[in-house]
């Protein structure tokens, strides 16, 4: 929303011009410059941050002119622009220093927050930014954001109208339905497990791909999707998003639930008497599926062991190497993005730095090529992910908004809750 174009101007795609809006103002009245635009960037690059490697390909920044900035590139990066539209592009006010930005406003978004009417953990208060160029596009003087971690607690703050729209939980469609709430959906992500020691570092028996697949048929997703989501959301064997390039509706039936398929892959493999599986289980992340993955992988001979995590803890007990498998939920949002997070040997979320030369392969052309051939080549790489099983995907669940009679939302796919430019007040 701060750029008014963006495009790569050589024949490589490695530089990248971007031209920004004369007419933006920090909160404190600042003038949004390309020079701030710059000063911000570096300073996302040079966090070490979890989302630095967002702009990893990045070299080096250049002022073209007063509105004209470039990147330059290492190497052609097809999620750059993307990740510029997330957290690495929120650029904040070069006057304000990195450790005051958990506390004060530094932004150029449409509203303020209000410091001394807000309380911490409780409500969070913000109010119209005069400064801000489109003005239109939010039509509320203010926007109150309240905390409320129990979905009990939510679903009363709606029906008694303290609150105009909650994050819905699907055991509580029902109930919103029958409260005349207007329920907005819109797909999610993708539920499942994560077969990460493929070279069986932890787990030996993880290396071999029919040991993967197994897991695969082991699961039966569609169950856990009914009884655990309510049924909302679509049964999905895949990592790739649904409605891009990477997508074949095809890869859906690959692993129907067969126990005693599994059992004869785990046969074939050499593990007829199963083995021991340890993983994490985090407090705050859908506890009910834990002992569901625990029976159904037990049938098949798998020992499926959970060792409890607080979410406190964040990713770091999964992501150090700890662990040879996990339980989570994924927001697939951009197939490049996805694809060297989860699949390179270098990507964030392929903690053991498995190398896969075919994947290697498929990605160096997918960076190298664009329109209907790389949406080909994503194809291949989704066909090959699924039947190598380095995931057990679940199921695509379905996010949900209860909202109330005095405002009107639009859904969005991907957004676990609605963005601020899609609520609306009701005619």
């Amino acid at each position: 929303m701060l750029a008014t174009a963006w495009k790569y101007v050589d024949d490589s795609n490695v530089v990248l011009q971007i031209t920004i809006r004369d007419d933006v103002q920090f909160s404190d009245g600042t003038p949004l410059t390309v020079d701030a635009v710059i000063e911000s960037l570096k300073r996302f690059k040079a966090s070490n941050g979890p989302r630095a490697s967002a702009l990893a390909s990045v070299e080096s920044f250049e002022a073209v002119d007063d509105s004209t900035l470039t990147l330059h590139l290492s190497e052609p990066d097809p999620a750059l622009a993307h990740n510029l539209a997330l957290v690495a592009g929120m650029i904040t006010n070069p006057d304000v220093e990195a450790g005051e930005l958990t506390s004060i406003p530094a932004g150029t978004g449409p509203y303020i927050l209000d410091l001394d009417a807000t309380r911490r953990g409780d409500v969070y208060v913000f109010t119209r930014n005069p400064g801000y160029y489109d003005s239109e596009s939010f039509p509320f003087d203010e926007v109150n954001l309240r905390v409320l971690t129990d979905p009990t607690a939510r679903m009363n703050a709606i029906k008694t109208g303290q609150v105009d729209a909650i994050y819905g939980a699907p055991s509580q469609l029902g109930e919103a339905q029958a409260s005349g709430l207007t329920v907005v959906s819109s797909p999610g992500d993708w539920q499942g497990l994560f077969l990460i020691d493929r070279d069986g570092v932890l787990t030996p028996a993880l290396a071999d791909e029919r040991v993967r697949q197994a897991i695969n048929y082991a699961i039966d997703g569609d169950a856990i999707l009914d009884t655990v989501a309510f049924a909302q959301g679509t049964p999905t064997t895949q990592m790739f998003y649904p409605g891009t390039g990477a997508y074949d509706e095809a890869l859906d039936d690959a692993y129907p639930h067969d126990p005693e398929k599994a059992r004869e892959l785990l046969a074939e493999a050499g593990y007829a008497d199963g083995f021991a599986l340890v993983m994490p289980s985090f407090d705050t992340f859908l506890p009910e599926v834990y002992p569901i993955i625990t029976q159904q992988l037990a049938e098949v001979g798998i020992d499926a062991q959970f060792q409890p995590i607080l979410g406190s803890a964040g990713f770091g007990p999964i992501l150090g190497g700890d662990y040879s498998a996990f339980f989570m939920s994924w927001g697939a949002s951009q197939n490049w993005l996805d694809a060297t997070l989860l699949l390179s040997g270098s990507g964030g979320w392929n903690p053991f730095h498995v190398a896969d030369p075919q994947i290697a392969d498929l990605l160096s052309r997918i960076a190298a090529s664009s329109g209907s051939e790389q949406d080909d080549l994503y194809a291949q790489l989704s066909a090959y992910v699924v039947e190598q099983a380095w995931f057990a995907p679940f199921y695509v669940i379905n996010n949900l908004a209860f909202v109330g009679p005095d405002v009107t939302v639009t859904a969005q796919p991907q957004q676990s809750n609605p963005a601020l430019y899609n609520y609306k007040p009701a005619k």
